[in-house]
């Protein structure tokens, strides 16, 4: 392994950039601007289990979801977020929010239209599930939606003998970078936790050919993905190129580069999202 200062120069000669052909992914979100991109629920259950240690990716949601009513997001007053807002159906919403008294409470989830779960049902997608549900668009208005519960734990579709990972150390803003193949599995990569190691992985190999992969903070979607919604006019959806999403308040990334996924690479089916790519051009803070 490697041990190198977060300001230094970051070497990665022991990255297989080049594998076959090239996997272009594109970063998800809701669109914001337009449409209001966010349903919440108002109902004031107690014991949620959405969020914090009661939380469970892999939970089945359905009875409680049953008991709860959806609606687009609306202020504290019970008014309308903002006239800039259009209040009307689309395809791709945030969400839901869960409101209870002192309480917000959200789902990790997506609130999508009929339209949109045809169409992801032609996707390989991660382990998933949807959720019927009943969604007030404004008075009057109450159309059929689902809740899209998709899971963001990636480790189980990753080999770990074909990935990169490092480490870096919150406190001191070392970074700690292992060879391929280094870190053997899961609990390995956990351990790393007890050496004060926040672990990312730099290159990520997926044994399944996914259309959607989470590296947080954001879904990643296909080339398939995102011509399939296009094709059909999903509204809704914000589709930046992987490398084109810029890092949080202009601050650098952790590997020093000023897109947020700089220097990291993602590999499905043999498709890297480096292939074709020169690491060197990639923006850096110490460059600029």
């Amino acid at each position: 392994m490697v041990l190198i200062n977060k300001s230094g120069i970051i070497q990665l000669e022991n990255k297989p950039f080049k594998i076959i052909k090239t996997m272009k992914l594109y970063a998800l979100k809701a669109d914001f601007g337009t449409y209001m991109n966010r349903t919440q629920s108002v109902d004031p259950l107690d014991n949620l289990p959405f969020s914090g240690e009661n939380y469970n990716d892999n939970e089945d949601f359905t009875a409680t979801i049953n008991k709860l009513h959806f609606r687009l997001e609306r202020d504290v007053y019970e008014k309308k977020m903002t006239s800039d807002f259009l209040y009307e159906a689309i395809d791709f919403y945030n969400g839901p929010l869960i409101l209870k008294p002192n309480q917000a409470r959200t789902l990790r989830f997506y609130t999508i239209s009929p339209k949109l779960k045809e169409l992801l049902e032609k996707l390989n997608l991660p382990k998933h599930r949807f959720y019927p549900i009943t969604l007030d668009i404004d008075a009057g208005k109450d159309l059929p939606y689902y809740i899209l519960q998709i899971d963001i734990f990636m480790i189980p579709y990753v080999d770990f003998n074909k990935s990169n990972v490092y480490g870096l150390n919150v406190e001191t803003e070392e970074l700690t970078f292992f060879k391929t193949g280094e870190i053997k599995d899961s609990d390995e990569l956990f351990n790393l936790r007890e050496k004060e190691l926040f672990s990312r992985f730099q290159s990520q190999y997926f044994t399944l050919e996914l259309d959607w992969v989470y590296m947080a903070p954001s879904f990643l979607i296909s080339e398939k993905s995102k011509q399939l919604f296009e094709d059909n006019n999903i509204v809704g959806m914000e589709i930046t190129p992987f490398y084109e999403v810029e890092s949080d308040y202009d601050e650098p990334n952790d590997l020093g580069y000023l897109n947020k996924f700089g220097g990291r690479e993602i590999i499905i089916n043999g498709k890297s999202t480096m292939d074709g790519l020169d690491i060197n051009d990639f923006p850096r803070a110490d460059k600029e």
